[in-house]
């Protein structure tokens, strides 16, 4: 089959009168009597179609994803269908509402299953509580435990014939989970974005795993990319990798980092971190010079790629020290950082939850938070609420958070109600490391 590889769009389309109406909630295809374009700019010649008001259900990315994936339904025949990453659960739902009737349609058993696998462990309990009937029917499966769930062992093991997914941000994420996808064998991927946030890069990307690449038409300024026939040939599943050099009680390191789909910072080690290790490593040494009694226990809260994770592991091979993330990537890449630099040992854990609801309280002596500051492109500084109210619990009397954020960003005060007294042990131009005793 001859590859066809189509070029994104790099800027927000122009809107036509094309009177065919956006769903509000069906996987459906519309009237639209217009062949769906084969390329990104076919589709911009073509022009998108006018959003419909829609203020509750699936908005305006989900309709496109929606819309594309009936009109591929009716091509690639019954099968069940996969959701990726669905965080609003508004793709899953219009999955399970539209999925008896496609399978109507196409002459398969009505009731195909609906599977939606999520990396983001709060976003699995989520799903699961809001479909809790259709997950005890049979008719959900909502894949992921105490431990994370491999998408591409759900995919291989369900063969779904759908595959509905948001574009990831990062390209590698991006690339992680359509070779995640390809192991279904004949599966279609559907993945939709908002047009100023899609480029050519992205179709590069998918032709890599696919053979066939092409874009839908549009709805207001929302396309989606469409992959089918993956191909024979496929690579394994790619892990970036990248050194850091830092200091493991006063001796200069170099520590192994290992990163898989979109983890935080990939396989480097971002500055803020480093800060933070830097002044975490004089406090260390202070500690062993006057023989202070070791850490029962360390916690690095959103362990990412495993940066602080290693260096706690290696700077107290006395201590149980513990990563803990919301996303199944971290978890992932945590484990292979371990593993590459030797620390992956009975004492050392790393756990798949949100906020360290498996830690029991008060039962750690050090705890390790570089937070997010962003959601989406706009920072949000009230993310790191909860997460400073994780540590509050799980903190003994006398322990310690260390904190390093954005000098920009003022969190002394916040950090001070919400764990005790605060010092800041390291500040440059871009960062804050503060520590901060439980009371």
């Amino acid at each position: 089959m001859t590859d066809h590889h189509s070029t994104a769009p790099t800027g927000a389309p122009t809107t036509d009168d094309d009177p065919s109406a956006a769903p509000t909630g069906a996987l459906r295809t519309d009237d639209d009597p217009s062949p769906a374009p084969t390329t990104v700019d076919d589709a911009a010649a073509s022009g998108p179609v006018p959003e419909a008001s829609a203020p509750h259900g699936p908005d305006q990315t989900d309709r496109v994803i929606l819309r594309t994936a009936a009109e591929e339904a009716a091509a690639s025949g019954p099968g069940a269908v996969l959701v990726v990453d669905d965080a609003t659960g508004e793709l899953t739902a219009a999955a399970l509402a539209e999925v008896g009737t496609v399978g109507e349609a196409t002459s398969a058993v009505p009731g195909t299953p609906v599977i939606s696998w999520t990396a983001s462990h709060a976003a699995t309990l989520a799903l699961r509580a809001r479909f809790s009937e259709e997950v005890t029917e049979g008719r959900l499966e909502v894949p992921g435990g105490d431990h994370p769930a491999s998408l591409a062992e759900i995919a291989a093991e369900t063969r779904p014939r759908l595959a509905l997914m948001r574009l990831p941000k990062a390209l590698a994420d991006l690339e992680h989970r359509a070779v995640e996808i390809a192991r279904a064998g004949d599966v279609t991927l559907v993945a939709g974005g908002r047009v100023k946030h899609m480029t050519r890069t992205q179709n590069v990307v998918l032709g890599g795993v696919f053979t066939e690449v092409h874009a839908s038409r549009g709805l207001g300024k929302s396309r989606a990319l469409v992959a089918t026939a993956a191909r024979e040939d496929l690579a394994p599943l790619p892990i970036a990798r990248g050194t850091a050099h830092l200091p493991v009680r006063g001796t200069a390191s170099a520590l192994e980092l290992r990163a898989i789909g979109g983890v935080f910072g990939g396989a480097t080690a971002d500055a803020g971190s480093l800060l933070l290790l830097e002044a975490l490593d004089r406090h260390l040494l202070t500690r062993e010079e006057a023989e202070a009694a070791p850490l029962a226990r360390a916690i690095d809260l959103g362990s990412g790629n495993g940066l602080l994770t290693a260096y706690l592991a290696a700077a107290l091979p006395e201590t149980p020290v513990l990563g803990s993330d919301d996303d199944a990537d971290a978890v992932a890449s945590t484990r292979a950082t371990l593993d590459a630099y030797g620390l992956d040992r009975e004492s050392t854990d790393v756990t798949w939850d949100d906020s360290l609801f498996r830690v029991a309280d008060r039962s750690a002596d050090l705890v390790l938070l570089n937070p997010p500051f962003h959601d989406g492109t706009a920072v949000d500084a009230t993310l790191v609420q909860g997460l400073l109210d994780a540590v509050a619990r799980v903190l003994r009397p006398g322990g310690e958070l260390w904190f390093v954020h954005n000098s920009s960003l003022r969190y002394r005060t916040e950090v001070e109600r919400r764990i005790g007294p605060v010092r800041q042990r390291a500040r440059d131009r871009r960062f804050t490391v503060l520590s901060a005793e439980r009371t």
